[in-house]
């Protein structure tokens, strides 16, 4: 039996779909190869970000040595008057004679001052005089002219100066320490908490303007 023959177009297009396979093959393997490529990379692990330590508050740079100049490299964390306070200095017994006139001998300086935040206490203290008189009246002076004039009781017992005028700052009650004639105002009472400190020094005459 005589083999049928085969198309002439066969012979054509054998060696184009050898070629076209050959061409898929090449393309296969390319693709498994990158694939496999892809797998075998291992992205590293980011370290972790870890914030810096925030450093503690400078709070102890307010607490300044008495008398030092405020003119500093500390830093100033606020500027405000302390809030205003009731001084109840009428409840209080008269002082006794003695603290009278202890308390009107010469004018009272506050060479320097300190607070616990504030680096700027300085200036609103030391360019004021106070006068206290034995009927329990104080002036505030500044440059030998009163600016202010308040009620001043003593507590014996506690230690406490009561202090009442319009002045912001030394409208307070006092925890006091003495020595000589000198006297540290400490802001450490039931009625005020600003922890401020004064150092009031006694001086015969005010100063020449």
């Amino acid at each position: 039996m005589r083999p049928s023959k085969q198309p002439f177009t066969h012979f054509l297009l054998r060696p184009l779909l050898m070629k076209v396979n050959i061409l898929i093959s090449i393309v296969l393997l390319a693709v498994i190869y990158l694939t496999c490529k892809n797998f075998q990379k291992v992205t590293p692990a980011e370290p972790a970000v870890t914030a810096a330590p925030t450093p503690d508050a400078p709070t102890g740079r307010a607490l300044k040595v008495f008398g030092e100049s405020s003119d500093s490299t500390d830093i100033i964390q606020f500027s405000e008057p302390p809030p205003h306070v009731d001084v109840p200095w009428e409840k209080i017994a008269k002082p006794s004679t003695s603290r009278r006139a202890f308390m009107s001998t010469g004018w009272w300086n506050p060479v320097g001052a300190i607070h616990p935040t504030d680096t700027t206490a300085q200036r609103h203290f030391k360019p004021k005089w106070l006068k206290f008189r034995e009927d329990q009246t104080f002036d505030i002076l500044i440059q030998n002219k009163v600016v202010d004039t308040g009620h001043w009781a003593f507590d014996e017992t506690k230690f406490i100066l009561y202090l009442s005028c319009n002045d912001p700052y030394f409208n307070n009650t006092w925890a006091i320490k003495e020595r000589g004639f000198r006297m540290v105002l400490i802001g450490n009472t039931q009625e005020n908490i600003t922890g401020i400190q004064v150092r009031l020094d006694n001086r015969g005459e005010l100063p020449a303007n």
